[in-house]
């Protein structure tokens, strides 16, 4: 046996837990942001939500990049302080749309400092052991946003928008309470100060490759397309059953969460693996809108999970063990402006186009999907030697 200690590294757990239960208060206010809309009874309200949470993150992401403010201990617990104030104020606000919609801005432009040196934190306390953080962060994350998708009907149902605005804020105040222990590092190493620096991290060879973010880039974009237009082409499937519709949707979250909990860390550096997910998911959605039975679905999007599941878990193993200490904060900076600009197209997309399309659309989105992931496997299958389509 190894001489390192089998027990997670010192600090390790507090973060994770505080990261897990931010997670568990992003899903609590996704429903309350639903809430306030059906009351307001305009979709207008959401497409305006989702506006204000990735437009900050895409325009302030190449500046915090370029000033080195994601490395930052100080601009991250900064950053906390405006969460924790943000959804402070919108908890005291909550009945008034326009005061909500001004503190999600504020909350989004502090997450661009925020996330990218978080996720380098969990890397620079990880201890050299990314293989098995990439696990523990996989299912915290996964069970606290699933808890928090089931729970968030009730809190939001029993006392309302602003209870969940509180509860969120109270995660980010448990965040900030993390961020001032003594066993959280000083500022990162100094490193590139390129608004794009991040980017070429994540196509370096031993991250993704230039095949490998074309995978996770088509992921993304087809996965947001699926959570913000799968109801509807759900809806034109032959058998529809409105009553059946969540339990199809939780058909891909709980098996999402589960793949990422039994899925064996040994199998986690096998690169191919990422391409892979790339075709479950394109058959998840693909079948569906060629026309398959409504409860054929749930099979299909139970694959669907289980891809996205494999997908995440090897997405940050790939960033942790693939790239250097030192870029760390730049590469989480350009994987989360690749997501947002993912939500905000299929959100811009989906806000344009008839539902009556939405077959066609994702259609085409589960094509692009096989493609990208096959050629991905054929480039992989012609490496060598063999090692390099093994992660490190």
């Amino acid at each position: 046996m190894s001489g390192r200690s089998a027990a997670r590294p010192p600090g390790l757990v507090g973060v994770l837990l505080a990261l897990a239960a931010s997670e568990f208060g992003d899903k609590l206010v996704q429903v309350a942001y639903a809430l306030i809309a059906v009351r307001a009874g305009s979709t207008t309200f959401l497409a305006a939500v989702l506006a204000a949470q990735t437009i900050p993150v895409l325009a302030l992401t190449p500046l915090v990049s370029s000033r080195g403010w994601i490395r930052s201990r100080t601009a991250w617990r900064a950053g906390l302080i405006g969460q924790v104030a943000a959804f402070a104020v919108a908890a005291a606000l909550a009945d008034h749309r326009i005061a909500v919609l001004a503190c999600i801005l504020v909350a989004a432009s502090c997450e661009a400092l925020t996330m990218p040196f978080s996720r380098s934190l969990l890397h620079a306390l990880s201890d050299g052991r990314q293989a098995e953080l990439a696990k523990w962060w996989s299912v915290s994350k996964a069970g606290a946003g699933a808890a928090g998708m089931v729970l968030a009907g009730v809190v939001v149902a029993v006392s309302g928008a602003a209870s969940a605005f509180a509860l969120n804020a109270l995660t980010f105040l448990l965040v900030l309470t993390v961020a001032w222990s003594p066993r959280i590092p000083e500022d990162g190493t100094p490193g590139s100060r390129s608004a794009t620096a991040g980017f070429g991290r994540l196509l370096a060879p031993g991250a993704f490759g230039a095949l490998g973010l074309l995978c996770v880039t088509v992921m993304l974009i087809t996965t947001s397309l699926e959570g913000v237009s799968g109801p509807f082409m759900l809806a034109r499937t032959p058998g529809y059953d409105a009553h059946g519709l969540g339990v199809v949707m939780a058909c891909w979250a709980v098996a999402s969460m589960v793949a990422a909990a039994v899925t064996p860390r040994r199998i986690t550096g096998i690169r191919a693996l990422l391409p892979l997910s790339n075709l479950l998911v394109a058959l998840a959605i693909g079948l569906p809108s060629l026309g398959l039975p409504f409860w054929s679905a749930t099979v299909t999007f139970a694959l669907g999970g289980i891809g996205n599941g494999v997908f995440n878990l090897l997405l940050t193993r790939v960033i942790w063990s693939g790239v250097p200490a030192a870029g760390q904060p730049h590469a989480w900076a350009a994987f989360n402006w690749l997501l947002n600009a993912s939500l905000f197209l299929s959100f811009a997309v989906g806000l344009f186009l008839h539902p009556r399309h939405t077959p066609a659309l994702l259609a085409t989105a589960a094509a692009l999907c096989l493609i990208a992931g096959c050629a991905c496997l054929s480039a992989l299958a012609r490496r060598t030697p063999k090692a390099a389509r093994v992660i490190a």
